[in-house]
């Protein structure tokens, strides 16, 4: 088995099923260790459930028209308030793909006396938008709030502010970045932090709204995230006030591009609201990452210290890696191999932790590494 972007030769297998620690392949079933999903809601019947009353209800598929033209779509309204109430904001905007959510947050700043810095490992989609912004941009080493601080005193022009921009987690390797002590050093300046909570909304933190929860950092004007990564949604969402909320809805990621799809909204409504009735399934998962991390550091493996359900690290050179990846899909262990952002030329084994997975699972995914 190798990993996706090298199979280019072979037809692809078929999957099937919601994410989760169980995973169909070609009519297979695999203990599963790959992708997101985390809370693994895919399979809940209450979560199910709302797709089918809103295609039973006769909702579009699609939502051409935005709120910009002077519509609204009551299942797209009502998912916006489930993610306002579980973001504690006033209101919550929502975006068709995550991938928007970077430029939106950014575009709903003033950065007229801006100058951007950037960690060097941040998503494509926060490079991307941080560029389409004209602004200053400056890249500091990864995770490093001592580089972040020698960046700014170098790189910041008279009269300016800086502005952060950084993933909450980091998809690739699960790292938390270090927000407390980088609003510390942008606060001296009067600056401010921009953070795409993707890969860390509904799993970190006392509400579970990602890293600046975890970490205490207040301050951040918006809550950048993505249903897809934690929970079983599609599309992004930005909890704020009600005035950034206006200035969002008539910029280009939402004026000019369709509202998203009232079923998957309805999906991520359902998935919101579960998980603000059932929090013990994300502390439920926090056990679980938990323990996968103290299992393969007691087998020898060197692994990162994070809550985030991404476990990830290197065995050998990038041959073993693969090697290991056969190995254990010919025992029913799926893992993948990232080449993906910070994952470095061998790229790295990622493994990912489900609600659903038990101790089991995790017990035999290390004892067949060895």
């Amino acid at each position: 088995m190798t990993s996706d972007s090298e199979r280019s030769d072979t037809l692809p297998r078929i999957l099937r099923g919601p994410a989760s620690a169980r995973i169909n392949l070609d009519g297979r079933e695999y203990i599963n260790f790959a992708g997101s999903g985390y809370l693994a809601l895919g399979g809940e019947l209450e979560v199910r459930g709302a797709a089918v009353r809103a295609i039973e209800e006769g909702c579009a598929f699609s939502r051409q028209l935005p709120a910009a033209y002077g519509v609204t779509d009551p299942v797209i309204s009502d998912l916006e308030a489930a993610a306002a109430a579980y973001c504690g904001t006033e209101t919550a905007v929502y975006y068709a793909s995550g991938y928007f959510i970077g430029a939106a947050a950014l575009n709903s700043l003033d950065l007229s006396r801006c100058a951007l810095f950037i960690d060097e490992s941040a998503h494509y989609s926060l490079v991307e938008a941080a560029r389409a912004t004209g602004q200053t941009l400056v890249s500091f080493a990864h995770c490093d709030p001592d580089a972040l601080a020698d960046a700014i005193h170098r790189g910041l022009p008279p009269q300016m502010r800086p502005v952060v921009v950084t993933d909450g987690v980091f998809g690739t390797t699960g790292r938390v970045a270090p927000l407390d002590r980088y609003a510390s050093i942008v606060v001296r300046y009067d600056g401010c932090l921009v953070v795409d909570e993707a890969h860390s909304f509904g799993v970190i933190g006392p509400h579970g709204r990602g890293a600046a929860d975890l970490l205490g950092v207040e301050g951040i004007s918006v809550t950048a995230a993505t249903l897809s990564k934690a929970f079983c949604g599609h599309g992004g969402i930005i909890g704020c006030d009600h005035k950034t909320s206006e200035k969002l809805r008539g910029l280009p990621p939402l004026r000019g591009a369709n509202s998203g799809s009232p079923i998957s909204a309805a999906v991520g409504a359902a998935a919101l609201r579960y998980m603000m009735a059932c929090p013990d399934r994300r502390t439920g998962l926090a056990d679980l990452t938990a323990y996968l991390r103290r299992k393969l550091r007691a087998h020898g493996i060197e692994v990162s210290e994070s809550p985030a359900p991404i476990v990830s690290f290197q065995l050998g050179d990038r041959r073993a890696m693969q090697s290991l990846q056969q190995r254990l899909f010919d025992r029913g262990i799926h893992i993948m191999i990232s080449t993906y952002i910070g994952a470095g030329p061998e790229g790295v084994i990622r493994c990912a932790v489900f609600a659903d997975h038990c101790e089991k699972d995790l017990d035999a995914l290390v004892s067949n590494i060895g």
